[in-house]
């Protein structure tokens, strides 16, 4: 029992030197790595990824030392079962200590290349109109990492920025609406009018769309009918009957109750001129005139004894009018 203790005795110290040594060697490294990370990061445009690597190098094997000496000690046998696990417990506190301060040392490492990435981000964001993602990191900006002046500036910049792109687009809604109520798409422009209040409400541009659309049609329509007295005032039939109807596509049975008068006077004045016009090209052997003249006739008045009557002799006016295209191709010819 003697020899074992003096073996032990002697065999302590060897195995606490090479231990000592090995994390001295890791420690140089360490070191080393460090400093390697201190001039690569006070470079300009340098990075603190080398720096963080060497803190870590540092900060491990001197959090580990202690365990791994405690454990050589306990295979040597130099403590009793119950000592140990009190000595374990112990070491695994120390050892999440130092890890605890292991990553505040890689938060303080990598905290200014966070605040950049957060920058960029929060660019990125604004360029491509993401405001409410931009402000999540603004959030972020402030919060977690403190930094609630520059946060500020940056909430700030996006609100401008949202305010901007909202009257721009409010811009390009009422210039669409207004080419819709240009071409008198009445329908389309109420719809557009009303998706474009839903998606921007209280926009003070945007007040009483839906009624402008409602205006600019009374307005047109109010127009048609005062085209459309004063051309069957001046018995121009064809215009007022354009005009006629154009207004059938907007007037009610009672809406166009007023008009009905002059609107059965010219109606009576534009088919009589057609039948004149059909029967002076017949007389006059016209038959491709004649042809042309009675379709429209029977297709504007298709109800009354003219059209029927007109109806009845066009199969013979086509087979006439074949008969003058052949012989003119061949006068051509």
């Amino acid at each position: 029992m003697s020899e074992q203790g003096e073996s032990n005795k002697q065999g302590a110290p060897k195995g606490d030197g090479m231990l000592l040594m090995l994390y001295g060697m890791l420690m140089v490294g360490g070191l080393a790595l460090l400093v390697m990370g201190i001039m690569r990061y006070l470079e300009p445009g340098g990075d603190a990824v080398l720096l963080g690597a060497g803190a870590l190098a540092v900060i491990v094997p001197a959090a580990l030392y202690p365990v791994a000496s405690q454990l050589a000690s306990r295979g040597r046998g130099g403590a009793s079962a119950g000592e140990g696990g009190d000595d374990v417990v112990t070491l695994l506190r120390q050892l999440n200590d130092r890890v605890l301060v292991s990553d505040a040392a890689k938060r303080i490492a990598y905290r200014e290349k966070d605040r950049e990435a957060l920058r960029d981000a929060i660019r990125h964001d604004i360029d491509k109109g993401d405001f409410e993602a931009a402000l999540v990191m603004v959030n972020q900006m402030a919060q977690v990492y403190g930094y609630r002046h520059e946060a500020e500036k940056y909430r700030s910049e996006i609100e401008d920025a949202r305010a901007a792109d909202v009257k721009h687009k409010v811009q390009e809604s009422i210039e669409h609406l207004e080419k819709l109520i240009h071409v008198k798409e009445w329908d389309a422009a109420l719809a557009h009018a009303g998706r474009t209040q839903r998606m921007y409400p209280g926009e003070p541009a945007l007040k009483d769309l839906t009624q402008r659309v409602t205006e600019a049609r009374h307005r047109y329509v109010q127009n048609l009918e005062r085209e459309f007295l004063n051309a069957a005032n001046r018995d121009e039939v064809d215009r007022a009957m354009a005009l006629l109807k154009e207004l059938d596509k907007y007037l009610t049975e009672a809406e166009g109750e007023p008009l009905r008068e002059v609107a059965r006077g010219v109606v009576t004045k534009a088919r009589d001129n057609l039948g004149v016009q059909f029967k002076l090209a017949v007389h006059d052997k016209e038959w491709t005139r004649a042809v042309n003249i009675g379709e429209e006739l029977v297709r504007a008045f298709p109800q009354s004894r003219m059209a029927e009557e007109v109806r009845g002799m066009l199969d013979i006016m086509r087979e006439r009018a074949a008969g003058e295209q052949a012989a003119r191709a061949t006068a051509a010819v």
